[in-house]
C-alpha cells in the first residue's frame, strides 16, 4: 500500500488528494487526516491501515490528466483493497481464497493506468511480486496472523528499544544484555512474593498422561479417496509402500528389516 498510495498521490495530485482528505466528513471509526496524506513521513502501518479506509473514496470521481478515464484507476484500487482485506482475514474457506486469487487478477488487468500516465514503466517490484505466494502460503502455512510481522514488533519494543533507550549509547550491548536479565529477575521475584502473600497455593495445573496410543474419529469425513489424490491433494508419496510394509509385517511379524523391504515388494495393491 505504501506504492500504491504514492502512485495515486501522483496520478491525481498532491494538492487534489489532500483537499479530499479534509473533505471527508466526521466519522467516528476512521481517522480523518486533516492536513492531507502526501506530506506524511515515516507512515506506521496503522497509519497505511487507516488510509486504506479512506482510498477507494480519495479516487472516486477523480479527474486524470489527459483526459484519461478514471474508472481502471478505481478498479485497480478496489482490487487491491480487496485483496488487503482478504490476505487478512482470520479464516479462510475456498470460497475466499477464490475471492483472494480474484482480486489480484482484476488489479493486474487494471494497474496500466499508471504506465498510461506514465508514472511507473514496469511493475517489477519485490512486494507486488510477493502477492501471487500469498495464496499458496495461505494453504500451506494457515491464515497470515500466523506469521506476519505484527506481534514480533511489540516485542521489538520491549526487548530493544527500551533496553537500548536505558543506556548510555555507548557499547550499549552489555549494559541492554544486563538490564534485561535484572528486568526478568524483578519480574521473577515479584511473582514470588505474590505467591508467598496468597499461601503459597499448590499449582492446580494437572500434568496429562501420555497416551500410548492414537484417538481417531470412529467415522472417517472422507471414504474411499483414491491413492492417487493422497499423492496429489496430501503429500503422501509413499503411501502404498508403507501400506505394503504394513500388510507384510502385519502377516508375518517376525521378519527382519531387510526381509521386510524384499517381501513388501511382492505385495500388488489393485484397488
Amino acid at each position: 500500500m505504501k506504492h500504491f498510495i504514492s502512485w495515486v498521490v501522483k496520478a491525481c495530485g498532491a494538492a487534489e488528494i489532500d483537499a479530499r482528505c479534509r473533505r471527508f466528513p466526521p466519522n467516528h471509526n476512521i481517522r480523518l487526516f486533516m492536513k492531507g496524506i502526501s506530506t506524511l513521513s515515516r507512515v506506521t502501518g496503522r497509519e497505511h491501515a487507516q488510509m486504506c479506509q479512506l482510498l477507494m473514496g480519495l479516487v472516486l470521481d477523480i479527474r486524470l490528466p489527459n483526459h484519461l478515464s478514471a474508472v481502471r484507476l478505481v478498479h485497480a484500487t478496489r482490487a487491491l483493497l480487496d485483496f488487503c482485506f482478504l490476505a487478512q482475514y482470520p479464516v479462510h474457506t475456498d470460497e475466499t481464497l477464490k475471492l483472494l486469487e480474484d482480486a489480484l487478477r482484476r488489479f493486474h488487468s487494471n494497474k496500466s493506468i499508471f504506465i498510461d500516465l506514465g508514472i511507473r514503466s514496469d511493475f517489477n517490484i519485490p512486494k507486488l511480486h510477493a502477492l501471487i505466494h500469498y495464496l499458496v502460503s495461505i494453504k500451506y502455512f494457515g491464515t497470515t496472523d500466523n506469521y506476519n510481522t505484527e506481534y514480533t514488533e511489540r516485542l521489538h519494543i520491549n526487548l530493544a528499544k527500551d533496553a537500548y533507550r536505558a543506556t548510555n549509547h555507548k557499547d550499549e550491548y552489555p549494559q541492554m544484555t544486563k538490564w534485561l536479565e535484572r528486568r526478568e529477575k524483578v519480574l521473577q521475584h515479584k511473582k514470588y512474593i505474590k505467591w508467598q502473600l496468597a499461601g503459597r497455593p499448590v499449582p492446580t495445573v494437572k500434568l496429562t498422561e501420555v497416551k500410548p496410543h492414537l484417538n481417531m474419529t470412529r467415522h472417517p469425513t472422507l471414504k474411499a479417496v483414491p491413492l492417487s489424490k493422497l499423492r496429489s491433494d496430501y503429500g503422501a508419496s509413499y503411501f502404498e509402500v508403507a501400506l505394503a510394509h504394513f500388510i507384510v509385517q502385519f502377516h508375518q511379524p517376525g521378519l527382519t528389516r531387510s526381509q521386510l523391504d524384499i517381501a513388501s515388494e511382492g505385495v500388488s495393491i489393485r484397488f
